[in-house]
């Protein structure tokens, strides 16, 4: 009984998938450290991609600890020595901040042309995180109200002629306010 264990084994035996998901997040970080924004990520199915995204989140959540025995643990997945460094030199610090979600799998809506599997495309995650504003509790409602103090200003429905007129005399006026202080 498979009990308690929930690995996609994707229709490959266990040596072949090893050596797939290794190359493939070996891919994704080799396209992550590509200074092109519209280059990064790759192209892949949905179920590889799901699969592989738990690795890379593994693999940068090493280089953010960047201790020679997470090196080591890397190493065991990412064989190409100049990823490997990148990865614990750009990666690691690029994400420091960010506690988690470093990738991104977006469907595709074209389907691969030999058996019409859906694809997917696997990115790293580029921006910023920034950490949520508390929200205000709905106790104590303030009784100034900065909104409720400003008057409050009518509605004009005009034409755009008139709308064209008014900003060239806005324009005109703004020329003459320039022209003052240069006469002089």
């Amino acid at each position: 009984m498979r009990h308690g264990v929930k690995t996609n084994r994707l229709n490959r035996p266990a040596e072949h998938r090893h050596s797939m998901l290794n190359n493939l997040a070996t891919s994704v970080l080799l396209q992550g450290l590509k200074t092109e924004p519209m280059e990064r990520g790759i192209v892949t199915t949905i179920a590889k991609a799901k699969v592989v995204r738990g690795l890379v989140e593994r693999l940068i959540t090493y280089a953010k600890k960047g201790d020679l025995a997470a090196r080591r643990e890397a190493a065991r997945f990412v064989k190409d020595p100049a990823v490997l460094q990148g990865l614990f030199s750009d990666l690691g610090g690029r994400y420091a901040k960010r506690p988690g979600g470093y990738t991104r799998v977006l469907k595709l809506a074209e389907r691969r042309r030999g058996d019409s599997s859906e694809l997917a495309l696997i990115t790293l995650v580029e921006d910023e995180i920034t950490p949520r504003k508390p929200k205000k509790s709905a106790g104590k409602a303030k009784s100034t109200n900065a909104k409720a103090k400003q008057p409050k200003k009518k509605k004009v429905n005009i034409t755009q002629s008139e709308a064209k007129v008014q900003s060239a005399a806005a324009e005109g006026a703004a020329e003459d306010a320039s022209e003052a202080p240069a006469a002089e």
